[in-house]
């Protein structure tokens, strides 16, 4: 198992083959993160060792998301998980303590509402270490500076949809995961991206849909969570 780990960490820190407007939150650094800077990409591979070694033996069930927001996993290196799981939830997320790494995390740590809400969900259903979360594009696509939207954020502070074939090249990393468990996991789509993802990869079967928790969705992701997903654990 530790070798699986190994390897799908490597997978994870090398990267996509374009990596336009894309942070790599296990290999990339920039002005948002806790010096020094150069070591933080470390603690977030470090970090998502410590949560897949706790579910190894455990995990039953992957939410599968569509990609990485600026607020979560590109500060934790966790998918779904944001600063602020990792002091409030500790002990669910992982058996020892993990890094924080953004600039500010010692007075304003990364929050994110939609790992406040599954998180949330997952402590309700009492088996923290038998939910993995995953997303289909692993790395966090952002805005571009220049020719992006008219109005809003841009830059590596910003969030947008993959697009096709970068999530195309999800598939690898989603596959490497899996074989870091010792038992089949049922994967649940957590929005129309991922459930596109495994409806293109192929091999893995969507075991459900459940809608994401962002954007108006919250209440019916509490509700499928709990009746398809929950069940499962």
């Amino acid at each position: 198992m530790a070798r699986a780990i190994e390897e799908f960490i490597g997978i994870l820190q090398q990267g996509p083959s374009d990596a336009a407007c894309v942070f790599n939150p296990w290999r990339d650094s920039d002005e948002r993160d806790a010096a020094p800077r150069r070591e933080m990409p470390a603690r977030r591979r470090e970090n998502m060792a410590a949560y897949l070694e706790a579910r190894g033996k455990h995990a039953r069930v992957m939410l599968l998301g569509e990609a990485p927001s600026h607020r979560g996993c590109r500060f934790t290196g966790i998918a779904f998980c944001s600063e602020t799981e990792l002091l409030q939830k500790r002990d669910l997320v992982a058996r020892r303590g993990l890094s924080l790494t953004s600039r500010e995390a010692g007075v304003k740590p990364q929050r994110e509402r939609s790992a406040h809400v599954i998180w949330g969900e997952i402590e309700r259903a009492g088996a923290p270490f038998s939910v993995v979360l995953w997303n289909a594009f692993p790395w966090h696509p952002y805005q571009p500076e220049e020719g992006g939207p008219l109005d809003g954020p841009c830059g590596p502070s910003s969030n947008r949809k993959p697009r096709l074939g970068e999530v195309a090249q999800g598939r690898a990393a989603f596959e490497a995961l899996l074989a870091c468990f010792t038992q089949p996991l049922a994967v649940f789509a957590v929005g129309k991206v991922a459930q596109d993802a495994l409806s293109r990869w192929g091999g893995a079967e969507c075991a459900g849909y459940l809608r994401h928790p962002a954007q108006g969705g919250e209440a019916l992701f509490r509700e499928q969570f709990r009746r398809l997903a929950a069940p499962r654990l």
